[in-house]
């Protein structure tokens, strides 16, 4: 549309012997209106958005923020003050009255001071140390907390991992829930009664491997959940009640 196509009062078209500019106010309308329209549809976000996390501020005494954060606490725990407590792993027990249950209750039978409860407390121990140590390729650690076939497992993949020059991170920041899924009471070859408990253990951990040159060829520097389920054995009957790692896989 051109301003020829306006028709306007004749005391509007002319002012002082020239013609009134009206294409310079048509553009300046149409620019007003182009640039509200791109304002609308650039202003927005469109698509996912990346989700940004800020570490909150440590504040000193006195409300001013200080200039060097605190050392974060261990994993699993939380600061109180000058108390560290424990953060309260969710721990799920089948019923009695089920399959599993009914296992569970056999083993106290063999064993008066085996509680699924305690067991949990065990395995959530076993993990704490098993994970770390993995890691860091600390053989002396991990020894007596697996079953000698997954020992040999494991120290196997430390050694691979060595001569690949490749470096495993794994800072276990919690533990959010352990969960005993199955239970079993077979007999070995020497009639000995064995107990297998699997659990599924649902964490939260920075886990990374690393190559010689420091670049990352698995897993992720951010916080992540895992879940993994850890079958654990012993043999009843023996003085030794201790659970010890039989297999391990994702969930």
């Amino acid at each position: 549309m051109s301003s020829d196509d306006i028709h306007l009062p004749s005391a509007l078209m002319g002012h002082s012997g020239h013609a009134f500019p009206w294409d310079i106010v048509v553009l300046a309308i149409l620019a007003i209106a182009l640039g509200f329209r791109l304002y609308r549809v650039l202003g927005r976000r469109i698509g996912m958005q990346g989700v940004r996390q800020e570490r909150p501020p440590v504040f000193a005494a006195g409300g001013q923020a200080s200039a060097r954060p605190t050392p974060p606490p261990l994993p699993g725990t939380s600061q109180r003050g000058e108390e560290t407590v424990v953060a309260q792993v969710e721990y799920d027990i089948p019923a009695p009255a089920t399959r599993v249950g009914s296992v569970l209750g056999r083993m106290t039978q063999l064993d008066a001071g085996f509680t699924p409860q305690a067991f949990l407390k065990d395995a959530e121990n076993t993990f704490r140390q098993i994970v770390p140590a993995f890691a860091a390729g600390d053989r002396a650690a991990l020894s007596g907390l697996m079953t000698p076939e997954t020992e040999d497992a494991f120290l196997s993949a430390i050694n691979a991992r060595a001569e690949a020059g490749e470096t495993q991170r794994s800072d276990l920041r919690g533990i959010e829930s352990m969960a005993i899924l199955d239970a079993m009471l077979p007999t070995n070859d020497a009639a000995a009664q064995i107990g297998r408990i699997e659990v599924r253990i649902v964490s939260r951990q920075v886990n990374m491997l690393t190559d010689r040159n420091g670049d990352p060829v698995q897993g992720t520097d951010a916080v992540t959940e895992f879940h993994d389920l850890w079958l654990f054995e012993r043999q009843f009957g023996t003085s030794d009640a201790r659970w010890r790692l039989a297999a391990s896989r994702p969930a």
